[in-house]
């Protein structure tokens, strides 16, 4: 004990390496893969970031040493997705029994108790082979006096 305090105070110790590593030092040390991130204790890495598995990393894709971005192809639910590469602002949208969070993530734009449902005629939408809000097609044909609403899946703004 007295020698480890003698080299301490002979300039042994560094402010680089605290004795007892956080994830909040601004060191890579302990199990970290990175600067406070990474391993079994500190929070996954961002892109870009030091990894050895995909654990280490946000996206939960660890590439040659690296995590990588997630993308709609990577084959799990990572990013904004709501399901598999699917769901979100940035994928397309999930189909039907896919998980969602927003009847915006699913192609029938129908999401209920967090999975995407089927079309039907009365769920407040024009969608499946509707030709207006919840009827025609395979529903009950439209009332005269209905209005459709307008179709704005194909629209572009200036």
């Amino acid at each position: 004990m007295v020698a480890l305090v003698a080299v301490a105070l002979a300039g042994g110790c560094s402010k680089k390496a605290p004795l007892f590593p956080t994830c909040g030092d601004d060191v890579i040390n302990g199990a970290e893969t990175d600067v406070d991130c990474g391993g079994q204790i500190c929070t996954p890495c961002n892109t870009g970031k030091h990894c050895v598995v995909a654990m280490d990393c946000r996206s939960m894709i660890c590439t040659a040493g690296a995590c990588a971005a997630p993308s709609c192809s990577d084959g799990i639910v990572n990013g904004s997705e709501s399901d598999v590469d699917c769901g979100g602002p940035d994928c397309p949208r999930c189909a039907d029994g896919r998980g969602c969070a927003g009847d915006n993530d699913c192609v029938s734009r129908v999401c209920s108790g967090a999975a995407c449902e089927s079309p039907s005629c009365s769920d407040g939408f024009k969608n499946g082979d509707e030709t207006g809000l919840d009827c025609g097609g395979s529903c009950p044909p439209c009332d005269a006096s209905v209005s459709s609403p307008p179709d704005l899946t194909n629209q572009t703004t200036d």
